[in-house]
């Protein structure tokens, strides 16, 4: 049995990660000729009683003595000698980025996937090299593993979502539905924008275009984004337009009886009237349009929703599995961070399986991921069920190694 104390320094934990999990040599950079990979080694698990069922499981990997759930950096994790067979280029990987070294995070995954070594773990390599890449903001390498993700599992590879210099800025929205932001409707920052945002139509189901900080607009981005609105709804992609309602304050005084000069953005004010479900604001508008420019008014949609009610409302339509979470987590969890799980021991009990959305966590250090085991292990032991939904691929790498998913359920983030 060895017992361990983990420090919260980063270096410590990561000299403490590694002396649990097994120092390996990483393998070559990407580029470089790739060395084989070393034999499946003994490596330190929580307890775990092959025999025993689920709830026998659960008490042996607890970490603490009964009823206590540490959670300051001071925690003793015992465990002992078993093995698994996560590569060693994943666990390398996971740990340093859980140490926040994400630079150094690449190498082990650069050096494996090169070799193609990886076996049936190869997805989530993968899936982890194009998430340090996204956060590093390194799109040429990140547009390179794509071309070659793409050749060599013919599929289609994730898409880039970083920001853009100038026409829109794209990032991953909760759940992971990606989102293009437009700080003007004017048509040259209007066309870089629906470039990306058909870009991420292409991966997605349901994309989104953030409104909240347009400042202005022209009649030609007014009628390429009516264009591009009727398109993807053509070929049935949702799209949310989120900060609607600013873009109506800001194209509003356009709709004045007899002024016939800015059409495609009265036509786009009613595409927006119709995003928001106001109902009365449309209809006074199509009879002025109608008036002005003595044609037929595009007409009230009734079985649409109202995709920007709020928020939460429209995080749930677009990630469903975020929205049947009954709590969340989000942003960096790390060491001495007291209640960062206290949504999670207080929901306990409501329903059979208590859903948990991680979409929003950017990382989680060792010792926080040792205290999560901790908990949902004394949860398990009480028939509770968790389930973990949206995680990162580096997130779920990190909870493999220390065994959550032997306790716990972990969704993959969707693409």
């Amino acid at each position: 049995m060895i017992c361990e104390r983990i420090p919260a320094l980063h270096s410590g934990l990561f000299d403490v990660a590694f002396s649990l999990f097994g120092k390996k040599p990483a393998p070559a950079p990407l580029g470089g000729k790739g060395s084989a990979r070393p034999a499946a080694k003994p490596v330190a698990k929580p307890a775990v009683t092959p025999a025993a069922g689920r709830r026998d499981e659960a008490v042996a990997l607890d970490f603490t003595q009964p009823g206590d759930i540490p959670k300051r950096s001071s925690t003793r994790i015992e465990v002992q000698e078993t093995s698994h067979q996560i590569p060693a280029a994943i666990e390398q990987s996971a740990v340093l980025f859980s140490a926040e070294q994400p630079e150094a995070a690449c190498a082990p995954l650069e050096g494996a996937i090169r070799a193609d070594d990886l076996g049936p773990h190869a997805r989530r390599a993968w899936g982890m090299l194009f998430e340090l890449y996204q956060l590093l903001g390194r799109q040429a390498d990140f547009e390179q593993l794509a071309v070659e993700f793409a050749a060599r599992f013919e599929t289609s590879p994730p898409a880039w979502t970083a920001v853009g210099e100038s026409g829109g800025e794209a990032k991953v929205s909760p759940g992971g539905t990606p989102t293009v932001a437009l700080a003007s409707l004017r048509g040259d920052k209007v066309q870089e924008a629906v470039v990306q945002l058909f870009r991420n139509a292409e991966k997605c189901a349901a994309v989104r275009l953030g409104l909240a900080k347009a400042a202005d607009f022209d009649e030609d981005g007014c009628a390429l984004l009516n264009e591009a609105l009727r398109q993807l709804k053509r070929t049935g992609k949702e799209c949310a337009l989120p900060g609607a309602d600013k873009a109506v304050a800001l194209l509003a005084p356009v709709a004045v009886v007899g002024t016939r000069d800015k059409e495609q953005a009265w036509l786009l004010l009613l595409e927006f009237y119709q995003h928001l479900g106001d109902q009365e604001a449309f209809d006074e508008a199509a009879v002025n349009y109608a008036i002005t420019f003595e044609v037929s008014p595009p007409s009230w949609e009734s079985g649409r929703a109202a995709e920007e009610a709020g928020p939460a409302d429209a995080a749930s339509a677009l990630a469903p599995e975020a929205d049947a979470a009954a709590c969340r987590l989000e942003g960096d969890i790390v060491s001495g961070m007291d209640d960062a799980f206290d949504a999670i021991d207080e929901r306990a009990g409501a329903e059979p399986v208590l859903a948990v959305d991680v979409s929003r966590v950017r990382r989680m250090d060792f010792v926080a991921a040792a205290n999560l085991m901790n908990l949902v292990t004394r949860l398990s032991a009480t028939g509770q069920r968790v389930r973990f939904v949206g995680a990162s691929h580096l997130l779920a790498a990190l909870w493999e190694i220390i065994g959550l998913d032997r306790v716990a359920g972990i969704e993959l983030r969707k693409a």
